[in-house]
């Protein structure tokens, strides 16, 4: 507690010195060039008195008239007299008025037959009008009108001159002077002399402070700047001589404080920078301390790096401010009431805490500001920069949105014509407006069906484009709830007619995959159904027969045949999990080829040799066309031989018997081999032939053969990774199956 109280102590002292110091120095910096003369007489402030002075002198004394003298010389010309009717309103203007003011007294006086009131207006409007005529012809009748406003400016002119003379009498106290003009053998003095001789030593004696020669000039005077003063008909004398200040006048005690405030104002300045010196060299750890123990330390470091900144500049700049105001009363200081002193002591302390807050801030900088890395860092989270960055990003923005609006180069003429327009319309509005309100011109009743017309036409135009808008919106959020809106009306080539468009296909499509989602779920109910038979057929037969294994009344011959199908149906149960587990891979895409140079025709052969002795024993009649030359592809041969196993199969399978099948090859011209399979179906297919290739899906409904209906889609799977296309094809009974392959 007691070195805390010691270092707060120390710091309050610290602060107290650098603020005395900062006061000198800020005192000689604004205060010096007032005392940089050798003596007061040579500053500017009693220059300034002496110019004053000798203005002053000129207007009361050396160039001045009487005010009865000045309106004695007052003249009226023939440019006076025309000025001054021009400022009249004109002669026939006036003529009217006074004709139509007195006609509807006369004739009032007529209707009550009052003759004598009738000719005493008739009388009154003749004065009147000879009156007029007079103003305007003679110049005997202008011109003591004329002379009676100049006297007026003249007496003006006297009555702001006498706000001078107090401070002309104050001042001609504190000086003397003698000045002559010699051209005329004028001589004005407040000395007691007899003569130019008398005078001189009297100047230059040892009575007087000081004495300069000096002149005044004609426009040495505030004359000109007074109301009227090109009324005064005057010759003004330029005068010179000499102008002294006697020994006891007032100014003497202010060269003594002049000199006095100059050594006190040297003393302080010098002491202020040794100060200073030594708080910033040897004292400065005080500071330091002062920082780390804080408590606005944490504060501070939270804040932007340009706002930290902007309060030391603050805090900097408002010592600064209370410390030159401190100084501009340096030389006033001795002579202000103790009330007076006690507020300037209260805005001493109010500076020294603006020098303690610039101190700290300075100091928390520094500490902060170590490197560069932290420098670099604190500006990237500063106002100025994170405020660019939004302004840039605002600006982007805008710019894109600009640019977006051109996308479609048609609804972007559209927003600038229609800007064009609206200003176009604000601007024939104004200009129509302006002179109806100024001039109650009528005009502005003929523009404004325009103005209606055109406003309306813009509004309809808006409201229409709004509504088809609102229109195409309402639609989309019908969509986005899975609903399915109306077909949207397109019209025209514009944006939302496109936009309308693309919503119509948006809605098919959606309709397409309602469809497509509601076979999804039919052929899923089929798969369930489907797998659950083919795998519970020959699950059922192992169980059935296992069971009859356990029989001890069954003989070995049974037994042996029973464990035969039991083989069977176990072998045909993991084909069927092969085949599914497989095409389940193709399907996912995690089947890697490994694809070389083939012969592809060779590779039919292969298959179709696989099932010769199948076909030769059945009788459907197979007609086979392949090319005689080799087709060299690059392709995975064991796996493509697989899809035409797997599509051979199927025509075993399911062709009618006695009936023909057909397997062709052929290269056509734009590089594609294509590969055909067609025979009439023992069983009826449905109108859809894709749905074949769904898992576990055959062309025997009843599932009376052996397949696992898994054989179409492993073919597809396979043909499609090779980059080529399985077709199927219904007519009837007949069907296609067509493989299309790249040749490159």
């Amino acid at each position: 507690m007691g070195t805390k109280w010691k270092n707060s102590t120390l710091f309050i002292i610290y602060i107290l010195v650098v603020t005395f110091a900062l006061n000198g120095l800020v005192l000689s910096l604004n205060q010096g060039s007032r005392y940089l003369y050798p003596d007061y007489f040579k500053s500017s402030k009693f220059q300034v008195q002496l110019e004053q002075f000798a203005s002053y002198l000129n207007l009361f004394e050396l160039n001045s008239i009487s005010e009865e003298k000045a309106k004695s010389l007052i003249t009226v010309d023939e440019q006076d007299i025309v000025n001054y009717r021009n400022q009249l309103s004109p002669l026939s203007e006036q003529m009217s008025l006074i004709s139509e003011e007195y006609e509807f007294l006369i004739q009032q006086a007529a209707g009550a037959s009052d003759d004598k009131l009738k000719k005493y207006y008739e009388a009154q409007k003749e004065d009147k009008l000879e009156a007029l005529m007079a103003l305007f012809q003679d110049n005997e009748v202008v011109i003591p009108l004329i002379r009676k406003v100049k006297e007026q400016r003249i007496d003006e002119y006297y009555r702001q001159r006498e706000m001078y003379r107090t401070l002309f009498n104050d001042l001609k106290s504190q000086f003397r002077y003698y000045l002559q003009n010699p051209s005329m053998g004028m001589v004005h003095t407040n000395l007691n002399v007899a003569n130019e001789i008398d005078a001189q030593k009297t100047m230059y004696g040892g009575s007087q402070l000081y004495t300069t020669d000096y002149t005044i000039d004609i426009f040495n005077s505030p004359h000109y700047s007074l109301e009227g003063s090109y009324l005064i008909e005057s010759s003004p004398l330029p005068y010179q001589g000499w102008i002294s200040v006697p020994k006891g006048s007032t100014m003497q005690k202010e060269a003594i404080k002049y000199k006095w405030e100059q050594w006190i104002l040297l003393a302080y300045g010098l002491a202020s920078i040794i100060l200073m010196a030594g708080c910033f060299t040897r004292y400065k750890g005080i500071l330091s301390v002062r920082a780390e123990s804080s408590r606005w330390k944490d504060f501070h470091h939270k804040l932007p790096l340009d706002l930290k900144i902007v309060l030391l500049a603050g805090a900097t700049a408002i010592a600064i401010g209370l410390l030159s105001d401190l100084a501009s009363y340096y030389s006033e200081l001795a002579e202000f009431s103790l009330l007076y002193n006690a507020t300037l002591l209260i805005s001493f302390a109010f500076a020294m805490l603006a020098v303690a807050a610039a101190l700290l801030q300075g100091q928390f900088l520094i500490n902060e500001l170590r490197s560069w890395s932290s420098l670099r860092s604190q500006w990237r989270q500063s106002l100025l920069v994170r405020g660019f960055l939004r302004i840039k990003t605002a600006l982007a923005k805008a710019i894109k949105s600009v640019q977006d609006s051109f996308i479609y180069k048609s609804a972007g003429a559209q927003l600038v014509i229609l800007f064009f327009l609206l200003i176009g319309l604000g601007f024939f509005a104004a200009w129509a407006f302006f002179p109806y309100y100024q001039f109650n011109d009528d005009a502005f009743l003929v523009c404004v069906p325009i103005i209606a017309v055109i406003g309306g036409s813009l509004f309809f135009l808006l409201t229409r484009q709004l509504s088809r808008l609102n229109i195409i919106a309402s639609a989309s959020s019908e969509l986005a709830a899975g609903q399915t809106p109306n077909e949207l009306l397109q019209s025209g080539t514009g944006v939302l007619s496109s936009l309308a468009a693309n919503m119509n296909a948006l809605r098919s499509g959606f309709n397409m995959l309602q469809n497509e989602q509601a076979k999804s779920e039919r052929l899923k109910t089929e798969l369930i159904t489907n797998v659950s038979h083919d795998l519970r057929t020959p699950l059922t037969s192992i169980i059935t027969y296992a069971g009859l294994l356990k029989e001890t009344e069954a003989t070995a011959e049974e037994r042996a045949a029973y464990i035969e199908i039991i083989n069977q149906k176990s072998k045909r149960l993991k084909t069927m999990i092969d085949d599914l587990f497989e095409v389940s891979k193709m399907t996912s895409g995690n089947v890697k080829l490994l694809p070389e140079k083939s012969d592809l025709v060779q590779l039919m052969q292969q298959a179709i040799a696989e099932h010769k002795e199948i076909m030769d024993a059945s009788d459907i009649q197979f007609r086979i066309s392949l090319p005689e030359e080799p087709l060299i592809l690059y392709i995975d041969g064991q796996k493509l031989w697989r899809a035409f196993d797997n599509l051979i199969g199927n025509m075993l399978k399911y062709s009618l018997e006695g009936t023909r099948a057909y397997i062709s090859m052929q290269l056509l011209e734009h590089r594609e081999v294509v590969i055909s399979f067609k025979n009439v179906s023992k069983y009826e297919i449905g109108e859809n032939a894709e749905e074949l290739f769904e898992r576990f899906k055959r062309g025997d409904t009843s599932r009376h053969t052996e397949g696992s209906g898994l054989g179409l889609a492993i073919a597809k799977s396979i043909i499609e990774l090779h980059g080529g296309r399985l077709a199927l094809e219904t007519d009837g009974d007949l069907f296609k199956a067509t493989v299309t392959l790249k040749t490159g």
